[in-house]
């Protein structure tokens, strides 16, 4: 642990239900207990690796393949995990906030922006067609016919039949 670890240390919160030593972390319960989960076991696994490496008769009872350079791999990989974890969240391991407009959180949210407006896309096309029909039907007139009529059109002008064709294509072809 680290000096900037230590001065971290009083301002993080001490009531979690487990910790794994890699903070609190602005993510959603199923994302952070995934990742948590991932790097207890991988600290586990490291440990336990040692342990039985640095005996040789731990090796032959395990019957041990593991090599200095596979651990050393892996607590590489370890280490690059938490930054990357880092990244992805926007939040450094001692809480403070990462403020860039590019890398993996930026793509994300930019991502996750567009997902949301195809997912919500189907609801703003009912509710502009309900405020629509509602609008239409309180006042008599499709809008399109309002505004021909509100011009000093008659209904025997085959011009109304223009902003009627249209209101047609609009509610056949408009996606919001």
């Amino acid at each position: 642990m680290d000096a900037l670890d230590d001065e971290h240390e009083d301002h993080i919160l001490h009531s979690r239900v487990f910790s794994t030593e890699v903070g609190i972390r602005p993510a959603e319960p199923c994302s952070l207990s995934v990742v948590a989960t991932h790097q207890l076991l991988t600290n586990l696994f490291e440990y336990i690796a040692v342990i039985i490496m640095s005996d040789p008769r731990f090796r032959r009872a395990t019957n041990c393949k593991l090599s200095e350079y596979d651990l050393q791999i892996l607590e590489k990989c370890n280490k690059m995990n938490i930054d990357a974890l880092e990244e992805i969240v926007g939040v450094s391991r001692c809480g403070d906030l990462l403020l860039n407009n590019y890398g993996t959180n930026f793509e994300l949210r930019r991502t996750g922006n567009l997902w949301a407006d195809h997912i919500l896309e189907n609801a703003k096309a009912y509710i502009m067609s309900f405020i629509y029909i509602f609008a239409t039907v309180l006042s008599g007139f499709p809008f399109f016919y309002a505004v021909a009529h509100g011009a000093g059109l008659t209904t025997s002008n085959k011009c109304i039949y223009l902003g009627k064709y249209t209101m047609l294509v609009i509610f056949v072809f408009y996606k919001p």
